[in-house]
């Protein structure tokens, strides 16, 4: 995965190793299979803190890693229950003895099954909570941004109510100055004119 975090590439390295360890074995390792599921899970929160255009690639990953891991657990599980059944015919050489073996055999493998089953959906539960999680930690960010432009777009149109009232109120004020202008201009001519008609009258007086 490219540019993934540190600890992420720790965890990686981590359930590699693991999951060479248990390419070699040759029975059921409880403690190495449940060592490797508990480094996917801490890989799924290490992953659902990223952004989450970034988690898309890693979750791929992770459910390849869990694919993986129970298909060596399935192969480990039947190699074990091959080399039981192969113990038990060489210890019991009569057929009865084989029989109550196979009986005891087939018993003991539905037991693990029923387990192994009850264990998947503990673990596809808990996955699909994490998934929950990750999908709700990608929301709340989502509407966390929306918000922020919601408060942004909200100032911008604040800061231009106040220009535009500012605007009016220069407006307003040239507006008055430009009638008192006039009312002066009128004042001035009919001064004027009153002047001219005085000097006129005086003449012919």
């Amino acid at each position: 995965m490219s540019s993934r975090p540190e600890y992420l590439s720790s965890l990686d390295s981590e359930l590699q190793f693991v999951l060479s360890e248990l390419r070699e074995q040759t029975t059921v390792s409880d403690d190495l299979i449940e060592e490797a599921y508990q480094l996917v899970e801490r890989m799924v929160i290490s992953v659902n803190a990223l952004p989450t255009d970034e988690r898309a690639q890693h979750n791929a990953t992770i459910r390849s890693y869990r694919s993986e891991i129970d298909e060596i657990k399935k192969n480990l599980a039947l190699k074990q229950s091959q080399a039981d059944q192969t113990a038990r015919n060489e210890l019991f050489g009569d057929r009865d003895y084989a029989d109550a073996g196979s009986e005891q055999r087939s018993a003991l493998l539905n037991n693990q099954q029923r387990l192994e089953r009850s264990s998947d959906r503990l673990r596809d539960a808990q996955r699909v909570g994490n998934e929950t999680e990750s999908i709700g930690a990608g929301i709340l960010n989502d509407l966390r941004g929306q918000r922020e432009q919601i408060i942004n777009s909200r100032n911008t149109l604040t800061e231009a109510d106040g220009h535009v009232d500012r605007s009016m109120r220069t407006l307003r004020g040239m507006a008055r100055r430009m009638a008192a202008n006039k009312l002066l201009s009128y004042a001035i001519i009919a001064v004027l004119v009153l002047l001219i008609l005085f000097v006129l009258a005086s003449k012919f007086m």
